[in-house]
């Protein structure tokens, strides 16, 4: 490093131009008078002496009084302390520079592209921790592990969390090396490698397409639209083919999508059963967040041909509505997306379930099936 290359470091610990280039003609001079610095460097003799009370000041050097003021340079280890914190701090300085150019607004876009898989988890994690109503994942064990006390976070809060696993071992081994209890509403199992995916409270989305792939790129999405593409992606492709490995029992009953209602209890309906619910999401006419309950009174989904057994997704992922009977009024419910129902539905409690009163028979002991999804 060259006189120059050298004054500007030192300039960067916060030393004037004159101080710095008249600290390097004391480091050459060794004991020197004040008079003779200012010979050998650019600082004016009628300047050099408040130059080197500064510089005695910051530690760098130390003045001798005799017939006239003398100057030598202290043990250089305020000075080295100086440059590695100033280095430590530009170096800190340039990796936030690259994660912020790195990280895409996350509220004033609809989305964009994450170079590292890190950053995309940190903001996924991020996301998971202020939701506050449904997560639905895909990952790895070890990102699962990552994601963790987010995820329990989460769970604490009331937050239904779907998590599809990718993971060669058998449900007991899986069970026992990870705590799914705590993190998660239901559990199932991928046994096919594939993408990391996050949808957060149907707003937000969190996509890599390989996630296997150290330095594969990632994909933010800040648009419900599109994170419902990648919801029916998750429900279709990672979440309804595959076993499940945990449910919560409190959680058992609650169903975040009506897809999953109506597949569990169209049949039951259609035997002749009432089912009682209390319904939560976004009503289109008061535009805003709504609570009902009442009784279920028809189900419709496209090619509604009430074959035996549930409907197919196929036929859920067209038009599909609830009737409810809330007694004054007739309300119907829609799925994600929702635009002539009454209210689209983000979370769903079974209130009860029981017999059809009939002139010859009479209410029975609830019965329950078994929640499918």
């Amino acid at each position: 490093m060259d006189a120059e290359e050298l004054q500007d470091a030192l300039e960067n610990t916060g030393l004037t131009s004159y101080q710095s280039d008249a600290y390097l003609a004391v480091l050459e001079l060794g004991v020197a008078p004040a008079v003779t610095v200012a010979r050998n460097c650019s600082v004016p003799v009628s300047q050099v002496y408040k130059v080197l009370r500064d510089l005695e000041e910051k530690g760098f050097v130390e003045t001798i009084e005799r017939d006239q003021l003398h100057v030598r340079p202290r043990d250089p280890d305020v000075v080295l302390d100086e440059l590695r914190s100033t280095g430590q701090l530009l170096q800190q300085a340039a990796d936030d520079i690259e994660d912020r150019w790195e990280q895409p607004k996350l509220y004033d876009d609809n989305g964009g592209v994450v170079k590292h898989q890190e950053t995309l988890l940190e903001r996924a994690k991020e996301a998971i921790a202020e939701s506050d109503t449904l997560i639905e994942m895909v990952l790895s064990p070890e990102q699962f592990e990552t994601l963790h006390p987010a995820l329990v976070s989460a769970r604490e809060n009331g937050v239904i969390v779907r998590v599809t696993l990718y993971d060669n071992q058998d449900t007991d081994e899986l069970a026992t090396h990870l705590d799914v209890e705590a993190a998660v509403s239901e559990l199932r199992l991928s046994y096919i490698p594939g993408p990391f995916l996050a949808v957060v409270d149907r707003g937000r989305c969190f996509f890599i397409p390989d996630a296997s792939i150290s330095d594969q790129h990632g994909l933010l999405v800040e648009d419900e639209t599109l994170s419902f593409i990648f919801h029916w992606y998750f429900y279709t492709c990672n979440w309804a083919l595959n076993d499940r490995a945990y449910v919560d029992a409190a959680s058992g009953w609650t169903y975040v999508t009506l897809e999953g209602f109506v597949r569990d209890f169209t049949v039951l309906l259609d035997g002749g059963l009432d089912v009682s619910i209390t319904a939560i999401g976004y009503d289109n006419e008061k535009r805003e967040l709504r609570t009902v309950a009442g009784r279920v009174t028809d189900v419709t989904y496209t090619d509604d041909f009430r074959t035996s057994g549930p409907p197919s997704l196929e036929q859920l992922s067209g038009s599909l509505s609830v009737l409810l009977d809330l007694g004054p009024e007739t309300y119907s419910i829609g799925s994600w997306g929702a635009v002539y129902e009454d209210m689209e539905v983000h979370r769903i409690e079974i209130d009860d379930i029981s017999l059809s009163v009939t002139d010859d028979t009479e209410d029975l002991t609830p019965v329950h099936p078994v929640p499918q999804g």
